[in-house]
């Protein structure tokens, strides 16, 4: 297989010795940290290990941790590099046959790890498994049941904003959030870690196609339940936010998106509208020099991106239709396209 430059990290097989490994990205979460670690060590299932993994804390961060949970493995980074980089580090060190990515602004409910164990244990089809993310200050609400992503790239959460009562049944998803998601030690082997050009945001979307390229499925367990402070972390800094969010979305979709779309006229001219609405969009909400960033960073880094498709794609085990069959459609109108 050709290599992807930057290569995509691997996983290499070790000898598991705990059935889960929680890893926690955490960057100034201190006040976060003190609701999201208390609620996993109270949960009813026993045999994991949680990694936090931080990212240059100058807040209390660190102090806590190692005052008041010293069985956490605590990875100390001297800078912030980013969430995808940090996650690989917790999971290279993980002794987990399942990996669960758990951001640190969340509480998570006393069953969830079990209940999400249960589910990747009774679903061997399945790789990844998203746990049922409700609003922390509005729980009756649904953060998220999953994700999808659509035709133009657009990756968001199922069923934000909903009641909770809708999301009582358990199935099959598309793509599974790294902000509260348990993910296969053994798909990871084969499909790589997370794509740390990305730094943030994305990176979940990239690895869940990835994952669902090579013949893993994607699971909703509706009985683990995790409450999510919605962005807690990401309103830190809009502008790094809408540059990464911009700049991965146009990433996965070079690199991830089945062929037959980009065959369709139609689809890439409505991408080509897309992308300019974005760029005005962002303009005209103040974030003119992220747009502008975004696209001159696709440009520079194109052959790179054109290498990591061609790798990417060798990995397909499925039709361009079943992948075409999960990715909604989108449709596009001019009063959709000229509205701020």
């Amino acid at each position: 297989m050709q290599e992807i430059y930057p290569p995509i990290l691997k996983l290499p097989p070790r000898k598991t010795t705990v059935t889960a490994s929680i890893v926690i990205p955490n960057w100034n979460g201190h006040k976060l940290l003190k609701i999201c670690l208390p609620s996993l060590t109270a949960q009813t299932f026993l045999d994991f290990e949680i990694i936090v993994v931080d990212n240059g804390s100058t807040d209390e961060s660190i102090q806590y941790i190692e005052e008041n949970f010293p069985q956490v493995n605590l990875i100390k980074l001297p800078l912030n590099i980013g969430f995808s980089p940090a996650a690989n580090k917790g999971i290279l060190v993980s002794k987990g046959t399942y990996i669960i990515l758990i951001n640190n602004d969340t509480k998570v409910d006393k069953d969830c790890i079990r209940n999400l164990v249960s589910a990747a244990n009774l679903h061997p089809e399945v790789g990844m498994v998203a746990a049922k993310m409700l609003q922390f200050f509005n729980p009756e609400l649904i953060d998220s049941a999953g994700d999808y992503i659509d035709m133009v790239g657009h990756a968001d959460n199922i069923g934000f904003g909903e009641p909770s009562e809708k999301f009582k049944t358990s199935n099959f998803v598309f793509l599974v959030t790294g902000g509260g998601g348990l993910f296969k030690r053994e798909m990871l082997e084969k499909i790589g870690l997370f794509d740390e050009t990305f730094f943030a945001y994305y990176e979940d979307v990239d690895l869940c196609l990835r994952a669902q390229m090579a013949g893993f499925k994607g699971w909703f367990e509706s009985t683990a339940k995790i409450w999510h402070i919605h962005k807690a972390t990401s309103r830190k800094n809009l502008k790094l936010t809408e540059y990464l969010q911009f700049r991965n979305m146009t990433q996965t979709i070079i690199t991830d998106f089945p062929a037959k779309l980009f065959k369709n006229p139609y689809h890439l001219l409505m991408l080509f509208l897309v992308n300019l609405n974005t760029v005005r969009f962002l303009g005209t909400h103040g974030y003119f020099k992220e747009a502008i960033s975004s696209e001159w960073y696709i440009l520079k880094n194109w052959q790179k991106l054109i290498q990591k498709r061609r790798a990417v794609q060798q990995m397909k085990k499925v039709s361009d239709e079943y992948m075409l069959q999960n990715i909604r459609p989108k449709k596009i109108t001019w009063f959709g396209l000229i509205k701020v």
